[in-house]
Protein backbone atom coordinates (compact mmCIF):
# COMPACT_ATOMS: atom_id res chain seq x y z
CA UNK A 1 0.00 0.00 0.00
CA UNK A 2 1.50 3.49 -1.00
CA UNK A 3 0.10 6.29 1.33
CA UNK A 4 0.93 8.80 -0.55
CA UNK A 5 -0.14 7.84 -4.16
CA UNK A 6 -3.62 6.87 -2.07
CA UNK A 7 -3.57 10.49 -0.47
CA UNK A 8 -2.89 12.19 -3.84
CA UNK A 9 -5.34 9.89 -5.75
CA UNK A 10 -7.87 11.11 -3.04
CA UNK A 11 -7.85 14.55 -4.14
CA UNK A 12 -8.45 13.90 -7.80
CA UNK A 13 -10.90 11.45 -6.98
CA UNK A 14 -12.81 13.50 -4.99
CA UNK A 15 -12.83 16.44 -7.71
CA UNK A 16 -14.64 14.06 -10.05
CA UNK A 17 -17.67 14.64 -7.82
CA UNK A 18 -16.91 18.46 -7.48
CA UNK A 19 -17.04 18.65 -11.18
CA UNK A 20 -20.45 16.84 -10.95
CA UNK A 21 -22.33 19.39 -8.14
CA UNK A 22 -20.94 22.13 -9.74
CA UNK A 23 -21.13 22.41 -13.48
CA UNK A 24 -25.29 22.71 -12.79
CA UNK A 25 -24.82 26.21 -12.60
CA UNK A 26 -23.48 27.25 -16.24
CA UNK A 27 -25.35 24.67 -17.68
CA UNK A 28 -28.63 25.84 -15.55
CA UNK A 29 -30.33 27.50 -18.50
CA UNK A 30 -29.54 25.55 -21.30
CA UNK A 31 -30.92 22.68 -20.00
CA UNK A 32 -34.45 25.02 -18.99
CA UNK A 33 -34.02 25.74 -22.80
CA UNK A 34 -33.82 22.19 -24.09
CA UNK A 35 -36.52 20.82 -22.14
CA UNK A 36 -38.82 23.72 -21.08
CA UNK A 37 -38.31 22.89 -17.91
CA UNK A 38 -38.79 25.81 -15.79
CA UNK A 39 -37.32 27.46 -13.08
CA UNK A 40 -39.48 24.66 -10.11
CA UNK A 41 -37.97 21.87 -12.12
CA UNK A 42 -34.27 22.77 -12.42
CA UNK A 43 -34.78 23.25 -8.61
CA UNK A 44 -36.29 20.18 -8.07
CA UNK A 45 -33.58 18.72 -10.06
CA UNK A 46 -30.86 19.55 -7.91
CA UNK A 47 -33.32 18.40 -4.81
CA UNK A 48 -33.72 15.10 -6.46
CA UNK A 49 -29.79 14.50 -7.09
CA UNK A 50 -29.39 14.47 -2.80
CA UNK A 51 -32.35 12.31 -2.10
CA UNK A 52 -29.97 9.85 -4.04
CA UNK A 53 -26.69 11.03 -2.03
CA UNK A 54 -28.61 10.88 1.09
CA UNK A 55 -29.42 7.20 0.37
CA UNK A 56 -26.21 6.03 -0.37
CA UNK A 57 -24.59 8.03 2.60
CA UNK A 58 -26.86 6.29 5.21
CA UNK A 59 -25.41 2.95 3.91
CA UNK A 60 -21.86 3.63 3.02
CA UNK A 61 -20.23 2.81 5.90
CA UNK A 62 -21.80 -0.35 5.86
CA UNK A 63 -20.92 -1.24 2.29
CA UNK A 64 -17.42 -0.43 3.11
CA UNK A 65 -17.31 -2.82 6.28
CA UNK A 66 -19.06 -5.20 4.62
CA UNK A 67 -16.91 -5.51 1.26
CA UNK A 68 -14.24 -2.83 1.42
CA UNK A 69 -13.11 0.36 0.48
CA UNK A 70 -12.00 -0.50 -3.21
CA UNK A 71 -15.36 -1.91 -4.12
CA UNK A 72 -17.00 0.82 -3.35
CA UNK A 73 -14.66 3.58 -3.97
CA UNK A 74 -14.56 2.08 -7.82
CA UNK A 75 -18.02 1.57 -8.13
CA UNK A 76 -19.42 4.95 -6.87
CA UNK A 77 -17.15 6.64 -9.12
CA UNK A 78 -17.90 4.62 -12.09
CA UNK A 79 -21.33 5.27 -11.19
CA UNK A 80 -21.19 8.61 -11.06
CA UNK A 81 -19.36 8.36 -14.62
CA UNK A 82 -22.13 6.81 -16.38
CA UNK A 83 -24.71 9.22 -14.98
CA UNK A 84 -23.22 12.16 -16.06
CA UNK A 85 -22.16 10.53 -19.48
CA UNK A 86 -25.82 9.98 -19.58
CA UNK A 87 -27.24 12.97 -18.07
CA UNK A 88 -25.29 14.57 -21.23
CA UNK A 89 -27.56 12.03 -23.32
CA UNK A 90 -30.86 12.30 -21.85
CA UNK A 91 -33.53 13.26 -24.05
CA UNK A 92 -36.32 14.15 -21.98
CA UNK A 93 -37.15 15.71 -18.29
CA UNK A 94 -38.54 12.41 -16.87
CA UNK A 95 -35.11 10.39 -17.61
CA UNK A 96 -33.08 13.67 -16.24
CA UNK A 97 -34.39 13.44 -13.10
CA UNK A 98 -33.85 9.82 -12.85
CA UNK A 99 -30.40 9.89 -14.08
CA UNK A 100 -29.92 12.88 -11.53
CA UNK A 101 -31.30 10.34 -8.62
CA UNK A 102 -28.75 7.70 -9.96
CA UNK A 103 -25.81 10.59 -10.19
CA UNK A 104 -26.27 11.24 -6.14
CA UNK A 105 -26.06 7.46 -5.53
CA UNK A 106 -22.74 7.40 -6.93
CA UNK A 107 -21.78 10.95 -5.54
CA UNK A 108 -23.15 9.81 -2.53
CA UNK A 109 -20.47 6.90 -2.61
CA UNK A 110 -17.53 8.99 -3.52
CA UNK A 111 -18.08 10.94 -0.74
CA UNK A 112 -18.16 8.82 2.02
CA UNK A 113 -15.45 6.32 0.79
CA UNK A 114 -12.85 9.16 -0.01
CA UNK A 115 -13.43 10.52 3.53
CA UNK A 116 -12.98 7.09 5.22
CA UNK A 117 -10.52 6.09 3.31
CA UNK A 118 -8.19 9.81 3.98
CA UNK A 119 -9.28 9.13 7.46
CA UNK A 120 -8.07 5.40 7.42
CA UNK A 121 -4.67 6.45 6.12
CA UNK A 122 -4.13 9.63 8.19
CA UNK A 123 -5.13 8.72 11.74
CA UNK A 124 -2.49 10.47 13.30
CA UNK A 125 -3.27 14.02 11.54
CA UNK A 126 -7.21 13.23 10.70
CA UNK A 127 -8.07 16.62 11.05
CA UNK A 128 -5.72 18.45 8.92
CA UNK A 129 -5.68 15.75 6.06
CA UNK A 130 -9.91 15.83 5.90
CA UNK A 131 -9.52 19.63 5.75
CA UNK A 132 -6.63 19.63 2.94
CA UNK A 133 -8.99 17.00 0.99
CA UNK A 134 -11.79 19.06 1.31
CA UNK A 135 -9.74 21.79 -0.19
CA UNK A 136 -8.95 19.93 -3.00
CA UNK A 137 -12.96 19.81 -3.40
CA UNK A 138 -12.92 23.38 -3.71
CA UNK A 139 -10.08 23.12 -6.58
CA UNK A 140 -12.35 21.72 -8.52
CA UNK A 141 -15.76 23.76 -7.54
CA UNK A 142 -13.97 27.13 -8.88
CA UNK A 143 -11.81 25.45 -12.26
CA UNK A 144 -14.39 23.38 -13.42
CA UNK A 145 -17.24 26.05 -14.06
CA UNK A 146 -14.69 28.58 -15.13
CA UNK A 147 -13.52 26.14 -18.11
CA UNK A 148 -17.18 25.57 -19.07
CA UNK A 149 -18.03 29.04 -19.05
CA UNK A 150 -15.59 29.64 -21.43
CA UNK A 151 -16.46 26.62 -23.27
CA UNK A 152 -20.17 27.46 -23.27
CA UNK A 153 -19.07 31.07 -24.94
CA UNK A 154 -18.04 29.23 -27.54
CA UNK A 155 -20.87 28.13 -28.42
CA UNK A 156 -20.85 24.34 -27.05
CA UNK A 157 -23.73 23.02 -25.71
CA UNK A 158 -23.97 21.66 -22.85
CA UNK A 159 -24.10 18.11 -23.71
CA UNK A 160 -20.47 17.67 -24.44
CA UNK A 161 -19.72 19.11 -21.31
CA UNK A 162 -20.78 16.26 -18.64
CA UNK A 163 -19.57 14.17 -21.09
CA UNK A 164 -16.16 15.01 -20.80
CA UNK A 165 -16.30 14.93 -16.71
CA UNK A 166 -17.92 12.02 -16.96
CA UNK A 167 -14.52 10.50 -18.55
CA UNK A 168 -12.70 11.74 -16.10
CA UNK A 169 -14.69 9.80 -13.49
CA UNK A 170 -14.34 6.83 -15.61
CA UNK A 171 -10.15 7.71 -15.76
CA UNK A 172 -10.36 7.64 -11.89
CA UNK A 173 -11.95 4.33 -11.57
CA UNK A 174 -9.29 2.72 -13.03
CA UNK A 175 -6.76 4.77 -11.46
CA UNK A 176 -8.15 3.69 -8.15
CA UNK A 177 -8.91 -0.25 -9.55
CA UNK A 178 -5.17 -0.17 -9.80
CA UNK A 179 -3.92 0.91 -6.18
CA UNK A 180 -3.72 -1.68 -3.04
CA UNK A 181 -6.14 0.17 0.18
CA UNK A 182 -6.27 -0.68 3.98
CA UNK A 183 -8.54 -3.28 5.86
CA UNK A 184 -11.65 -1.09 6.53
CA UNK A 185 -12.26 -0.87 10.78
CA UNK A 186 -15.42 -2.04 11.68
CA UNK A 187 -17.09 0.30 13.67
CA UNK A 188 -19.27 0.10 16.60
CA UNK A 189 -22.88 -0.41 15.78
CA UNK A 190 -25.12 2.33 16.77
CA UNK A 191 -28.67 1.77 17.59
CA UNK A 192 -31.55 3.98 15.40
CA UNK A 193 -32.56 4.86 18.80
CA UNK A 194 -29.70 6.71 20.04
CA UNK A 195 -29.44 8.33 17.02
CA UNK A 196 -32.99 9.70 17.47
CA UNK A 197 -32.21 10.82 21.37
CA UNK A 198 -28.94 12.68 20.19
CA UNK A 199 -31.14 15.09 17.43
CA UNK A 200 -33.43 15.85 20.30
CA UNK A 201 -30.65 17.40 22.27
CA UNK A 202 -31.17 21.11 21.59
CA UNK A 203 -27.25 21.97 20.71
CA UNK A 204 -28.05 18.96 18.05
CA UNK A 205 -30.84 20.57 16.65
CA UNK A 206 -29.33 24.01 16.24
CA UNK A 207 -26.31 22.22 14.96
CA UNK A 208 -28.65 20.33 12.67
CA UNK A 209 -30.36 23.44 11.58
CA UNK A 210 -27.07 25.69 11.04
CA UNK A 211 -25.78 22.84 8.49
CA UNK A 212 -29.57 22.59 7.31
CA UNK A 213 -29.71 26.31 6.33
CA UNK A 214 -26.26 26.52 4.81
CA UNK A 215 -26.35 23.52 2.64
CA UNK A 216 -29.87 25.01 1.42
CA UNK A 217 -28.10 28.46 0.83
CA UNK A 218 -25.11 27.63 -0.39
CA UNK A 219 -26.45 24.75 -3.41
CA UNK A 220 -28.73 27.79 -4.09
CA UNK A 221 -26.49 30.02 -4.90
CA UNK A 222 -24.34 27.35 -6.93
CA UNK A 223 -27.10 26.48 -8.59
CA UNK A 224 -28.97 29.94 -9.73
CA UNK A 225 -26.11 32.71 -9.73
CA UNK A 226 -24.82 32.30 -13.41
CA UNK A 227 -28.12 32.32 -14.52
CA UNK A 228 -28.93 35.14 -12.23
CA UNK A 229 -26.06 37.30 -13.99
CA UNK A 230 -26.94 36.72 -17.35
CA UNK A 231 -30.67 37.42 -17.43
CA UNK A 232 -31.68 39.74 -14.11
CA UNK A 233 -28.74 41.52 -14.22
CA UNK A 234 -28.34 41.58 -18.31
CA UNK A 235 -24.53 40.43 -17.97
CA UNK A 236 -22.89 38.56 -20.26
CA UNK A 237 -18.61 39.17 -19.76
CA UNK A 238 -16.37 42.21 -18.78
CA UNK A 239 -12.59 43.02 -18.46
CA UNK A 240 -12.03 42.67 -14.46
CA UNK A 241 -10.64 46.11 -13.22
CA UNK A 242 -6.96 45.86 -12.88
CA UNK A 243 -6.05 42.22 -13.58
CA UNK A 244 -7.69 42.34 -16.99
CA UNK A 245 -8.99 39.03 -16.82
CA UNK A 246 -12.41 38.39 -18.66
CA UNK A 247 -15.32 38.15 -16.27
CA UNK A 248 -18.75 35.72 -17.22
CA UNK A 249 -21.07 34.41 -15.21
CA UNK A 250 -19.66 31.37 -15.13
CA UNK A 251 -16.48 32.98 -13.95
CA UNK A 252 -18.45 34.58 -10.44
CA UNK A 253 -19.12 31.05 -9.47
CA UNK A 254 -15.80 30.18 -9.31
CA UNK A 255 -14.98 33.38 -7.95
CA UNK A 256 -17.43 32.18 -4.98
CA UNK A 257 -15.80 28.91 -4.60
CA UNK A 258 -12.46 30.23 -4.94
CA UNK A 259 -12.95 32.39 -1.79
CA UNK A 260 -14.33 29.71 -0.06
CA UNK A 261 -11.50 27.30 -0.81
CA UNK A 262 -8.84 30.15 0.38
CA UNK A 263 -11.14 30.55 3.58
CA UNK A 264 -10.67 27.28 3.89
CA UNK A 265 -6.92 27.27 4.76
CA UNK A 266 -7.59 30.64 6.71
CA UNK A 267 -9.91 28.61 8.90
CA UNK A 268 -8.20 25.48 9.80
CA UNK A 269 -5.73 28.45 11.64
CA UNK A 270 -8.96 30.64 13.36
CA UNK A 271 -10.47 27.52 14.55
CA UNK A 272 -6.99 27.10 16.73
CA UNK A 273 -7.39 30.52 18.52
CA UNK A 274 -10.68 31.59 18.60
CA UNK A 275 -13.67 29.57 20.63
CA UNK A 276 -15.91 27.15 18.07
CA UNK A 277 -19.48 29.34 19.37
CA UNK A 278 -17.94 32.60 18.33
CA UNK A 279 -16.16 32.01 15.18
CA UNK A 280 -19.87 30.09 14.18
CA UNK A 281 -21.42 33.33 14.92
CA UNK A 282 -18.73 35.88 13.41
CA UNK A 283 -19.15 33.59 9.72
CA UNK A 284 -22.42 32.35 9.68
CA UNK A 285 -23.57 36.39 10.32
CA UNK A 286 -21.08 37.76 8.09
CA UNK A 287 -21.77 35.53 5.52
CA UNK A 288 -25.87 36.02 5.50
CA UNK A 289 -24.85 39.78 5.40
CA UNK A 290 -23.17 39.48 2.39
CA UNK A 291 -25.44 37.22 0.73
CA UNK A 292 -28.49 39.43 1.20
CA UNK A 293 -26.32 42.40 0.31
CA UNK A 294 -25.02 40.53 -2.87
CA UNK A 295 -28.14 40.08 -4.06
CA UNK A 296 -29.96 43.18 -3.50
CA UNK A 297 -27.56 45.47 -5.25
CA UNK A 298 -28.06 46.05 -9.03
CA UNK A 299 -24.51 46.63 -10.33
CA UNK A 300 -23.06 43.30 -11.73
CA UNK A 301 -19.47 44.46 -9.77
CA UNK A 302 -20.94 44.85 -6.30
CA UNK A 303 -22.78 41.57 -6.79
CA UNK A 304 -19.54 39.64 -7.80
CA UNK A 305 -18.05 41.09 -5.16
CA UNK A 306 -20.08 40.49 -1.85
CA UNK A 307 -20.89 36.71 -3.71
CA UNK A 308 -17.06 36.28 -3.29
CA UNK A 309 -17.84 37.38 0.53
CA UNK A 310 -20.10 35.29 0.81
CA UNK A 311 -18.00 32.27 -0.31
CA UNK A 312 -14.87 33.31 2.03
CA UNK A 313 -17.68 33.75 4.99
CA UNK A 314 -18.69 30.55 4.39
CA UNK A 315 -15.64 28.77 4.73
CA UNK A 316 -16.06 28.12 8.27
CA UNK A 317 -19.11 27.35 8.81
CA UNK A 318 -19.36 22.92 8.12
CA UNK A 319 -16.46 22.10 9.90
CA UNK A 320 -16.85 24.35 12.39
CA UNK A 321 -20.31 23.00 13.30
CA UNK A 322 -19.12 19.46 13.32
CA UNK A 323 -16.43 20.91 15.77
CA UNK A 324 -19.08 22.01 18.12
CA UNK A 325 -21.02 18.99 18.01
CA UNK A 326 -17.79 16.73 18.87
CA UNK A 327 -16.49 18.79 21.02
CA UNK A 328 -19.81 19.27 23.18
CA UNK A 329 -20.14 15.12 22.82
CA UNK A 330 -17.17 13.69 22.25
CA UNK A 331 -18.02 10.40 23.23
CA UNK A 332 -20.22 10.74 20.35
CA UNK A 333 -18.19 12.32 17.42
CA UNK A 334 -18.81 9.73 14.51
CA UNK A 335 -22.67 9.96 15.56
CA UNK A 336 -22.77 13.35 15.24
CA UNK A 337 -20.59 13.58 12.33
CA UNK A 338 -23.16 11.14 10.69
CA UNK A 339 -26.41 13.29 11.79
CA UNK A 340 -24.60 16.76 10.60
CA UNK A 341 -24.02 14.79 6.93
CA UNK A 342 -28.14 13.93 7.21
CA UNK A 343 -29.33 17.53 7.99
CA UNK A 344 -26.90 18.67 5.01
CA UNK A 345 -28.75 16.35 2.76
CA UNK A 346 -31.87 17.37 4.04
CA UNK A 347 -31.15 21.00 4.17
CA UNK A 348 -30.49 20.28 -0.09
CA UNK A 349 -33.89 18.43 -0.63
CA UNK A 350 -35.75 20.55 1.14
CA UNK A 351 -34.20 24.30 -0.14
CA UNK A 352 -32.63 23.71 -3.48
CA UNK A 353 -36.54 22.92 -4.19
CA UNK A 354 -37.75 25.74 -2.68
CA UNK A 355 -35.58 28.39 -4.64
CA UNK A 356 -37.01 26.92 -7.89
CA UNK A 357 -40.56 27.42 -6.62
CA UNK A 358 -40.09 31.03 -5.67
CA UNK A 359 -38.33 32.18 -8.82
CA UNK A 360 -40.93 30.43 -10.51
CA UNK A 361 -43.96 32.08 -8.85
CA UNK A 362 -42.66 35.19 -8.44
CA UNK A 363 -40.91 35.35 -12.13
CA UNK A 364 -37.54 36.46 -10.59
CA UNK A 365 -34.21 34.35 -9.97
CA UNK A 366 -33.31 37.59 -7.73
CA UNK A 367 -36.26 36.82 -5.37
CA UNK A 368 -35.78 33.19 -5.10
CA UNK A 369 -31.30 33.68 -4.29
CA UNK A 370 -33.48 36.25 -1.47
CA UNK A 371 -35.05 33.20 -0.58
CA UNK A 372 -31.79 31.49 -0.66
CA UNK A 373 -30.14 34.25 1.61
CA UNK A 374 -32.86 34.02 4.14
CA UNK A 375 -31.79 30.82 4.55
CA UNK A 376 -28.65 32.08 6.18
CA UNK A 377 -30.27 34.35 8.15
CA UNK A 378 -32.05 31.77 9.52
CA UNK A 379 -28.50 29.49 9.95
CA UNK A 380 -27.11 32.66 11.50
CA UNK A 381 -30.47 32.76 14.08
CA UNK A 382 -29.29 29.02 15.04
CA UNK A 383 -25.76 30.03 15.46
CA UNK A 384 -26.24 32.55 18.18
CA UNK A 385 -28.53 30.35 19.97
CA UNK A 386 -25.80 27.99 21.04
CA UNK A 387 -24.42 28.13 23.78
CA UNK A 388 -20.85 28.37 25.19
CA UNK A 389 -19.54 25.41 26.62
CA UNK A 390 -20.85 25.17 30.40
CA UNK A 391 -24.03 26.58 29.40
CA UNK A 392 -25.75 23.99 27.68
CA UNK A 393 -28.97 23.78 27.38
CA UNK A 394 -30.73 21.73 30.33
CA UNK A 395 -32.11 18.78 27.53
CA UNK A 396 -28.49 17.98 26.44
CA UNK A 397 -27.61 16.47 29.21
Amino acid sequence: MNIKALTFTSYFYLMSYAFAVTIIGPCNAGIDADFHAGERAMGALVSVHFIGFIVTTLYAGYLIDRIGLKPVMVAGVSLLGAMLVAFGLSRSLTALFIVMFIMGVGGGAVESSVNALVSAIHKDTRVYSLNLLHVFFGVGAFTWPMIAGYLLETGMSWRPLYHMIGAFSFAMALIVAAQKYPEAEAGQAVKLGDVFGMIKKPTVLLVGGVVAFYVGGEMGINTWVVRYFEQELQFKSAAAPVIGILVTPSFVLSFFWFTMTVGRLVATFAGKVVPDYILLRVVTALSAASAVTAFLVRSPLAAGFFIGLTGLFFSGIFATSVAIGGNRFPDRLGMISGIVIGFSGLGNVLFNYGVGEVAQRTGSIRIGLLFASAMLVCMAACAFSIKKPGEAYKGDG
